[in-house]
C-alpha cells in the first residue's frame, strides 16, 4: 500500500507556498487537505478559487451540503472540518446529526436542500423530480441549483482526496467563541 506524506511549505510550488503562509496566519495551521492539494503545482490554487467563488448560497446552506456529502462518502476528515464550521455558524450536534442523514426537519429550507443534495449523490447526479420541484418551490432558482452542483462537486473533490490519500485529521488549535 502506498503511503502519502503531508508536504511542508518547502516541498511545494511557489504558487502554493503563499497558501501555507495564509492558512498558518488565519488558522494557526495548514490544514492537511490543503497541504495535500499543494502536491499539485496548481491544484491548491484551483481548489481555493472554486471554494471562494461568489455564489448565492449562504455559509449555512453550504455547510448543509458539505455535511450531507461528507456523510454520504464517509469522509471523516471533511466531516470533522465541516462540523466545526457548522458549529461556528449556529448548528448544534442534533441538527448536524440529522443533516448527515439527508434531512433537516428543524428548518424547511435546509430540509429541502439536504434532501436535494442527498438525492443527487445517491442517484448519481440525477435527483428525484419531486425533490427538485420542492427545491424550486422553496424559492431557490436555477442559479442556486448551479451553486449547489458546484458545492457538491467541490466537496466530492475533497472527499475523494482525503479518502484516497488517507489524509489524517487536523488538530486545530482551540477556538474560543
Amino acid at each position: 500500500m502506498h503511503t502519502f506524506c503531508i508536504p511542508t511549505k518547502e516541498d511545494v510550488s511557489p504558487l502554493n507556498k503563499k497558501y501555507f503562509d495564509y492558512f498558518n496566519d488565519k488558522l494557526g495551521i495548514m490544514p492537511n487537505l490543503y497541504a495535500m492539494l499543494a502536491l499539485s503545482d496548481t491544484g491548491l490554487d484551483s481548489y481555493v478559487q472554486l471554494q471562494s467563488r461568489k455564489q448565492l448560497l449562504t455559509i449555512e446552506e453550504k455547510e448543509v451540503i458539505s455535511l450531507v456529502v461528507g456523510a454520504f462518502n464517509e469522509s471523516a476528515y471533511c466531516l470533522q472540518a465541516h462540523a466545526m464550521i457548522a458549529r461556528l455558524n449556529g448548528f448544534n450536534e442534533q441538527q448536524m446529526a440529522e443533516i448527515k442523514t439527508g434531512t433537516a426537519a428543524f428548518d424547511p429550507k435546509y430540509d429541502t436542500l439536504a434532501r436535494l443534495t442527498y438525492s443527487m449523490v445517491l442517484n448519481k447526479c440525477k435527483p428525484e423530480e419531486s425533490t427538485l420541484d420542492q427545491f424550486f418551490a422553496m424559492g431557490y432558482t436555477n442559479t442556486h441549483l448551479v451553486d449547489v452542483v458546484l458545492c457538491i462537486g467541490a466537496n466530492m473533490i475533497s472527499n475523494m482526496l482525503t479518502r484516497t490519500m488517507n489524509v489524517p485529521l487536523d488538530n486545530p488549535p482551540e477556538i474560543s467563541i
